[in-house]
């Protein structure tokens, strides 16, 4: 049951008449309040269509929809709310924009294309940019790219095209007096150069036929201010008749302009009483991203008859928390203070306590040794409920570090450097032999490490290649002698053959494959490289996978921008990727572990205890790099900020400790080091806490600790390596010292480790003779270190992703678990078959739209103007006939589509119909490619299957399909509903009484009756247009639908069991899993 709701939070949810700005601070119940809002709202008659919510994460997004799935009366009324637009803003203009392609004229075939690499597009295309002498260019070339992308990116937020900002340079450029005003005439002359790029930015992006981010938006924004498609804007305010907003504050220009118009009366332009918007401006930390100060004067301005309600109870946090965040936050002299003083709602709790640490290593070891406390001495607390905060990743790193070496699961959400990783490393080794073998000794050396080649006989080698290079400058010749191995007492000749043959092997691999397909292969199949962690669930072997996989998507995204591509342009983008600070996450799921993180990734987030570390002077706040490519006061839309740069700058990393030290339930940390190490010159605590005097702050407890001196801690983040590395560390100083008895003790625990390394526990450790025992602690160590496996952590699932439970219990695993690669990746067959979705669904829906059906030489001339586009990449290494046969073989299955369309007497009723029900208490999606309506009212269903051309199902098959008895429960769901697919019923239509008959699944690239030896179509005699063999129809059975639900709850109660015994070959044969060549159990025919 949700709790009570307050006065505040009661006249928000029920408010009506005008449009309302809620300002929500920390724990007031912002989420409580937009939930029961919506739930005001469908009372009030609004469809779940009828609303949108849209909010800045995808985690957000889905946690408001849980809430409302999973809410009583919501459960008790029945009411579906899977219509309901509950998105980010990018996932809601991306769907907006694909469904006015006709509108836009946009394909987005090249789809959305991140930062990073268009970062890394601006490093190698900046000769093209035509920069003059006010831009300097030398070894930071990397900094004015970054500087440039992101100046555009604010300009985008700002919604102020190339064109305008030319203009603007125009007129000013010839007028600036740099003896006058030389600020004003240095910016003039950067954004002259910014132009330059951007205008080729906006370019290269129409070339690939690709966006970013920022775009979604903005083309969104054009589109609905476009006077010449009114009708788009008038639909889309016709179809939401409300618009809530969560995060408010982090809204920019562009995002709030968007909202604006949706929520406007589209008849007369007047402001409309249909919008709610719920944020607070002291937790405004994104400004980074556009989100600016002012946004709730703008709101004010935008709607002048709004209403504003304070939330003022505090749930989360203890009343010390409460008033020594306000206090610090309310030093902020520019800020506009709530109406009343927060109010804690809970009683009693603890101080904050603020330490101030002698050292970076004794704030390290007192924030482990108090989580180890609390923990000890609250038993009821998980890991989950600690949390390590910083303003920087890396100042949270040693941390994690010295917490995993006590055998604390840590999860370290952070950049992922490729270059750490053993796997990684091996991949890079391998690529640049590839790219360079005649300049690839070191590379060699370690691929000859990898394989077991002695370090005798890699000596050997290097002397050999070294003696045939002296005097010459035509490489090193170590890939010359691992050829002929021509090497004196080379004792492992054949192996030193095999691995020659191996690269020589991935050399030809390169040149016939594209990057991602000829990466794809090296890592998964090639080698033993991803197999070797394939089956192991640990966090450790997650994250390794992980960062694998990240190599392959680095390979995509070259792709994107440079189809091209060859594996050297693909290690020239990595090592350009590398000098650019682009974080990724390494969050894993729902895992119980203590959270290190920078404060920005646990924005929305609350923990029991929380540590915010290093908040001392030049690490809080950050120093201020002021922004050398921003958008001019006399050109910005948005309400300019009320103090200069540097001030706000400051507020901001105010607000950012301030949100910080809100994310506490129960205990809240402030730490600071007054020494760091390598750094002579002292510390002192961070002026925001200045300014609050902790040391006599009524509502701390202040405490000192003393120096540590440094220790030698590990940069690697795995728990085993730190505790080897510390034994390696006390052998030396022990042998050094002269106390040998306890450097024995240290080394055979060495022993131990090395023994652990390779086996994952000490079962079997045997100490071969020796009487002295390894150190007391070792062993539980060690056992401290074996990591949490990995779990279900899915918030839902689609129906066709339980397929391979099915099958296999052990396949789920591979695939939804682990996460692991399957052994073939097929993009050609992918794309295909997406094409053909393509080109059908958009010729459903000019039926839809009341045109005739197409007819084939119709759907050959899409075929042809679309392939060269949108397929053709994913051929590019294919041999030519691949390319040929595939794209002939959608020629017969559109002559299919075309017959049964030109033949069928049903009515389309929604194409691409995405849907979310809940069966045994989860959440299961999926979409229907087709819902029809026969004449005489029945629904009928279809989804395409491309490929299959050898696909037989018997009647039982169908009968027991997971897939199209889910479809028939989503659309008998649907018909219940008042607007049923999106349909308003006529006068006199019942749409609730209505039956599914028939559920299809059809093969347009199967050979049928129909065809010759060669597949080519003759002709269909088939009355309903239905090619013979090509339709498999499902009568739909009341009794099959009950035991597919049936079968859904009793998958989902096994999957959170954690049941994944294999059944080899119970269904299908194990040659058709994609995880065969990993699996123990895998039985091949």
């Amino acid at each position: 049951m949700p709790q009570p709701l307050n006065k505040e939070q009661e006249d928000a949810v029920t408010h009506t008449g005008s449009p309302l700005l809620v300002r929500a601070g920390p724990g007031s119940g912002k989420t409580l309040v937009i939930t029961e809002r919506i739930k005001f709202l469908l009372e009030n008659g609004l469809a779940p269509s009828e609303i949108m919510c849209l909010t800045f994460s995808e985690k957000a997004a889905a946690s408001i929809r849980e809430r409302l799935e999973l809410d009583e009366e919501i459960t008790k009324k029945k009411i579906d709310i899977s219509p309901m637009q509950i998105s980010t803003y990018h996932s809601f203009c991306r769907n907006f924009l694909l469904e006015n392609t006709m509108s836009t004229g946009l394909g987005m075939h090249g789809g959305i294309v991140n930062r990073a690499t268009f970062l890394v597009w601006g490093l190698q295309s900046i000769d093209s940019f035509g920069f003059d002498e006010h831009i300097k260019i030398g070894n930071n070339a990397h900094e004015i790219i970054e500087a440039m992308i992101d100046g555009i990116s604010t300009f985008n937020d700002e919604l102020v095209s190339p064109e305008e900002l030319e203009d603007w340079v125009a007129k000013k450029i010839s007028s600036v007096d740099p003896e006058r005003d030389i600020e004003e005439y240095d910016l003039v002359h950067r954004l002259d150069n910014m132009c330059k790029m951007y205008k080729k930015h906006v370019e290269f992006k129409k070339q690939i036929d690709a966006m970013d981010f920022d775009d979604l938006v903005v083309f969104s924004c054009k589109l609905l201010s476009d006077k010449a498609h009114d009708n788009v804007l008038k639909k889309i305010q016709k179809r939401f008749r409300h618009v809530l907003v969560d995060e408010f504050q982090d809204n920019n220009y562009a995002q709030f302009s968007l909202v604006q118009m949706i929520s406007r009366d589209g008849g007369s332009g007047a402001p409309f009483d249909n919008i709610t918007a719920v944020g607070d401006p002291d937790q405004n930390i994104y400004r980074f991203q556009g989100a600016y100060t002012q946004i709730f004067d703008h709101f004010r301005k935008a709607f002048p008859k709004s209403r504003e309600i304070f939330l003022k109870k505090n749930y989360r946090n203890p009343k010390s928390v409460i008033e020594f965040s306000s206090e610090m936050i309310g030093k902020d002299t520019y800020r506009t203070p709530p109406p009343v003083a927060f109010e804690a709602v809970k009683t009693g709790g603890s101080k904050v306590n603020v330490v101030e640490c002698g050292s970076d290593l004794a704030q390290a070891m007192y924030v482990k040794d108090k989580i180890l406390e609390i923990k000890n001495n609250n038993p009821e607390y998980t890991f989950n409920d600690f949390a390590i905060l910083s303003r920087k990743q890396r100042d949270g790193l040693i941390i994690a570090q010295l917490l995993a070496s006590e055998g604390v699961p840590v999860k370290y959400v952070g950049k992922t450097d490729v270059h750490r990783s053993p796997q990684a490393k091996f991949v890079f080794s391998l690529l640049r032999v590839i790219t360079d073998p005649a300049n690839s000794m070191v590379d060699i050396t370690r691929v000859m490490q990898e394989y077991g080649i002695t370090e005798q006989n890699i000596s050997r080698v290097n002397l050999e290649a070294t003696k045939r290079a002296r005097g010459r400058d035509d490489g090193d010749h170590a890939f010359d002698v691992i050829s002929d191995q021509n090497v004196p007492d080379l004792s492992q000749k054949g192996n030193v053959k095999e691995i020659h043959a191996m690269l020589s092997r991935f050399i030809e691999l390169a040149k016939n494959h594209t990057v991602s397909d000829a990466l794809y292969k090296i890592i998964r199949t090639e080698t033993n490289t991803y197999k070797a962690i394939a089956n192991d669930g640990s966090i450790e072997k997650f994250i390794e996978r992980s960062v694998l996989s990240d190599i392959i998507s680095s390979a995509y995204d070259l792709e994107s921008i440079m189809p091209l591509a060859t594996m050297r342009d693909f290690l020239d983008f990595i090592s350009h990727l590398h000098k650019f600070d682009v974080e990724t996450d390494r969050g894993l799921g729902t895992q119980e572990a203590v959270q290190a993180s920078t404060v920005h990734q646990s924005k929305g987030l609350e923990f029991k205890v929380v540590f915010v570390v290093d908040v001392a002077s030049r690490k809080f706040p950050l120093k201020d790099t002021p922004k050398e490519f921003y958008v001019p006061a006399d050109l910005a839309k948005g309400v300019q900020p009320v103090a200069d740069p540097h001030e706000e700058f400051l507020r901001e990393e105010r607000r950012i400790l301030y949100v910080a030290m809100t994310r506490a339930i129960d205990h809240l940390f402030v730490t600071y080091p007054t020494h760091y190490e390598g750094n002579k010159r002292g510390n002192k605590s961070s002026i925001f806490l200045q300014k609050v005097n902790p040391k006599t702050n009524a509502n701390v407890d202040f405490t000192t600790t003393p120096p540590l001196a440094s220790t030698n801690v590990s940069t690697s983040f795995g728990a085993v390596d730190i505790i080897k590395n510390e034994r390696t560390s006390l052998a030396v100083n022990q042998m050094q010292s002269g106390q040998y008895q306890s450097a024995i003790e240290s080394i055979m625990d060495l022993a131990k480790i090395r023994h652990f390394e390779k086996n994952g526990n000490l079962a079997a450790f045997n100490a071969g003779g020796f009487t002295i025992q390894s150190s007391g602690n070792i062993d539980g160590l060690l056992d401290g270190t074996i990591s949490q496996r990995k779990e279900f952590s899915r918030p839902h699932l689609s129906v066709t992703a339980i397929e391979p439970y099915e099958k296999c219990p052990k396949q789920f695993w591979y695939k939804e678990i682990l996460n692991v690669l399957p052994e073939k990746k097929d993009a050609p067959a992918l794309t295909k078959g997406g094409l053909f979705h393509r080109i059908v669904e958009d010729s459903a829906r000019r039926q839809l739209a009341g045109k005739g059906p197409d007819d084939h030489k119709t759907l050959l001339k899409e075929l042809e103007s679309r392939w060269g586009g949108e397929a053709s990449r994913a051929y590019l290494r294919q041999p030519i006939t691949k390319e040929e046969e595939d794209k002939e073989s959608l020629e017969p299955a559109l002559e299919s589509f075309a017959n049964w369309s030109k033949a069928n007497k049903n009515k389309i009723v929604a194409l691409e119909h995405g849907f979310m029900i809940s069966i045994g208490g989860f959440p299961w999606k999926g979409k229907i490619d087709r819902v029809e309506m026969t004449p005489g009212g029945d629904i009928v269903l279809v989804d395409y299957k491309t490929g299959g051309k050898n696909k037989v199902l018997s009647q039982q098959q169908l009968s027991e399909s997971i897939q199209l008895n889910a479809y028939v429960m989503a659309a008998r769901a649907e018909l219940q509903k008042d607007r049923p697919f999106g349909i308003e019923p006529g006068p006199g239509e019942d749409w609730k009484s209505k039956k599914v008959v028939t559920a299809s699944f059809f093969f347009p690239e199967k050979n049928h009756l129909d065809t010759d030896t060669n597949g080519i179509q003759l002709s269909s005699k088939n009355s309903t247009g239905k090619a013979d063999g090509q339709w498999y129809d499902y009568q739909v059975n009341d009794t099959d639908v009950e035991n597919a639900r049936k079968k859904l709850e009793a998958y989902i109660t096994a999957i959170q069991n954690g049941e994944f015994e294999p059944t080899p070959g119970w269904r299908d044969p194990c040659d058709w899993c994609d995880f065969k060549d990993i699996c123990g159990d895998a039985k091949i025919a």
